[in-house]
């Protein structure tokens, strides 16, 4: 029997559901899964309990690198996760795309002072230009529209955490003075 042991949190997928990474007992390498699948217990192993079972060749462990002369880099901190919707997600991924649209920018401006210089014929450094403005443009479009997105998601009115039905016998004792 095969035992699955959780590494830790490995963001989400392209669906936006939270993976794990996991190990099996097996001693194949680690693997990502679903967040919820490994919890409630679908997820049992790598495949490897599977009929045929998963054929994958354990690495051997590499010798350790030798000492180089370029300096420690310092550990990261791991991002914290937001929930998608939520203000913090959306200042969140507001700062992702403004990096990203900086960059672009600066690409299209060192392009178009190329364009300006010697060889103002070349189609190649046109087209780069123009690729480049472009992204930036729609990355500053993107922006715009999380920037007003975001402003909705704080005034956003709480909803009420109880179901229809307890609502409405709360509804009815009041209009009949109970508490």
């Amino acid at each position: 029997m095969t035992k699955l042991t959780l590494l830790g949190p490995a963001g989400r997928n392209r669906h936006h559901q939270a993976i794990v990474r996991v190990k099996c007992s097996c001693g194949s390498p680690e693997f990502t899964c679903r967040k919820d699948s490994f919890e409630s217990g679908n997820t049992t192993s790598c495949g490897c309990s599977r009929p045929g079972g998963r054929k994958i060749k354990v690495p051997t462990p590499q010798p350790a690198p030798k000492a180089s002369t370029a300096p420690a880099v310092p550990p990261t901190l791991t991002p914290v996760e937001h929930e998608r919707g939520t203000p913090a997600w959306y200042v969140e991924q507001i700062a992702g795309k403004e990096a990203a649209a900086i960059a672009a920018e600066k690409r299209a401006n060192d392009l178009e002072a190329q364009i300006a210089g010697a060889d103002a014929t070349d189609l190649d450094v046109h087209k780069k230009w123009n690729t480049e403005a472009t992204t930036a443009r729609k990355l500053r479009q993107e922006i715009d529209r999380l920037m007003g997105a975001k402003d909705k998601a704080e005034t956003a009115v709480v909803k009420d955490a109880r179901s229809q039905a307890e609502i409405t016998r709360d509804r009815i004792r009041a209009l009949k003075g109970e508490k």
